[in-house]
């Protein structure tokens, strides 16, 4: 149609020039060019300028335009996960943990994590990345507990090596420290009981110095949580159980020296000598 309505219009121009019919021979007001709606500015407005290409008389090309545009959107997709943008607000976090024992709900609420949270909403984490190192962490933890055990045994070792120098005077000394709070620990499960003290204590040097003075003022026969002197049964039930919890312990459970220490106080107290480790 527009190139009739064109040739129409260039036609009639040409016989009124021929007829000579008294016109001023200027030629009528050229026609607005069609467009469609693709075509105009305000179509072009769904794509971005980037994006826009030009055929070579300038006019925008629909379909490479169109076409770089949906190429973007699928090289944003393979990146960002279909479907899967990160929540606008910390507390719309839903992430499906696989974890076993490690719920979303507790995970949530801890102080820590929820500091941690923050964090990885504003580097713009999705709920299936956020999964992936919740779980990642929560596999590795168990080791890294361990890791670190190991280094806080080390490192109160060192620490009691640089004033006890010498093997027997650390041995002196660490029998003297669990002599000390078996004498003044609480019965049972109450708190202050031994097995409290040396889980929370039984890697601190400056506890393990401290109740070694308090030990050394001790007699070798002074009674363990008030009672009297320890009967053969009493004697044989406590090293069964202390050998036992020995045996059951992985190698580098810092509860090990502690226990060992008690063992070996215990046989020094009765004997007046070491019992050879076992194991």
């Amino acid at each position: 149609m527009r190139f009739k309505n064109s040739f129409v219009r260039f036609m009639g121009a040409m016989l009124m020039d021929e007829a000579g019919d008294g016109g001023d021979g200027a030629a009528p007001p050229a026609a607005p060019p069609a467009t469609s709606v693709l075509g105009t500015a305000a179509g072009t407005d769904f794509i971005p300028e980037k994006y826009r290409t030009t055929k070579e008389d300038g006019t925008l090309d629909m379909e490479a335009s169109a076409r770089k545009l949906a190429e973007s959107y699928t090289s944003l997709e393979k990146r960002m996960g279909s479907g899967d943008a990160p929540p606008k607000t910390v507390e719309e976090y839903a992430p499906t943990l696989t974890v076993e024992g490690v719920t979303w709900d507790e995970f949530k609420t801890d102080p820590q994590a929820q500091e941690f949270l923050k964090g990885a909403h504003e580097a713009g984490l999705t709920n299936k990345q956020l999964a992936y190192v919740v779980d990642a962490f929560h596999k590795a933890a168990p080791e890294l507990l361990e890791g670190n055990a190991l280094l806080t045994t080390q490192d109160c070792t060192a620490a009691l090596k640089a004033v006890w120098t010498d093997d027997k005077a650390m041995t002196s000394n660490v029998q003297a420290s669990v002599r000390a709070v078996q004498a003044f620990a609480s019965d049972g499960a109450a708190p202050g009981n031994l097995d409290a003290l040396m889980a929370k204590y039984g890697n601190d040097p400056d506890f393990i110095a401290f109740t070694a003075n308090i030990g050394k003022e001790l007699k070798e026969d002074t009674a363990i949580n008030g009672g009297g002197a320890v009967s053969d049964g009493d004697f044989a039930v406590k090293t069964s159980e202390l050998r036992q919890q020995l045996q059951d312990l992985p190698a580098h459970d810092p509860k090990r020296p502690g226990i060992q220490a008690q063992l070996d106080a215990m046989y020094d107290q009765r004997y007046n000598r070491q019992q050879s480790r076992p194991g």
